[in-house]
C-alpha cells in the first residue's frame, strides 16, 4: 500500500480553508453590496411589466415610479417621495417599477398607447397617470424635481 506524504494532508487543509474564507467574504460582499435595494423599492407596491398593463387599465389615477431597485445614488429624493406618500395617503395610488424588467418592445407598446415619449435612459422617472391618460412625465427625479410635482392631484 502506498504512503501519502504529510504535507499532502496540510495542501488539502489549507484548500480547504481557502475555500471556506472565499465563501464566507463572497457571502458578506454580497449582503453588504449587491442585495441592498433603496428604501422606496422596499416600502411601495412594486409590480412588473406585465402587471403594469392591468394596473394602467383597471386604475383611475396612479403615481408610476420607474428607477433601478439597486441605484442607491438618488436615496435622498426617494425619502422625499416615501414621506410625500404617507403625508398624503397614496398607498394605493404610488406603485414603482424596477426599470430593468423595461425593454424596446414594452416601451414602443406604452408611447404608443399613452401617446408619450418615454426614454428609458432618464431614469429615475415619474409618470402621473390619471383617467386613462399619461398626464405628466417627470424626468431625472431628484430633490429638487420633487417640490415641482402635484402629488395632491392624485387620488
Amino acid at each position: 500500500m502506498r504512503k501519502i506524504p504529510v504535507k499532502n494532508y496540510f495542501i488539502l487543509l489549507i484548500m480547504l480553508i481557502g475555500v471556506i474564507i472565499v465563501t464566507f467574504v463572497g457571502k458578506n460582499y454580497y449582503n453588504n453590496n449587491l442585495k441592498k435595494v433603496n428604501s422606496l423599492y422596499k416600502y411601495a407596491n412594486h409590480i412588473n411589466r406585465d402587471e403594469l398593463k392591468e394596473y394602467l387599465g383597471e386604475s383611475s389615477s396612479l403615481i408610476i415610479y420607474i428607477a433601478d431597485k439597486y441605484d442607491l445614488n438618488n436615496e435622498d429624493a426617494e425619502d422625499l417621495i416615501k414621506d410625500k406618500i404617507i403625508e398624503l395617503n397614496l398607498y394605493n395610488n404610488f406603485i414603482y417599477v424596477d426599470s430593468r424588467v423595461f425593454n424596446d418592445k414594452f416601451l414602443g407598446y406604452f408611447n404608443n398607447k399613452y401617446h408619450t415619449n418615454f426614454n428609458i435612459d432618464n431614469l429615475p422617472t415619474i409618470i402621473i397617470y390619471d383617467d386613462g391618460i399619461v398626464e405628466n412625465i417627470y424626468y431625472d427625479i431628484n430633490v429638487d424635481a420633487i417640490s415641482n410635482i402635484d402629488f395632491e392631484g392624485v387620488k
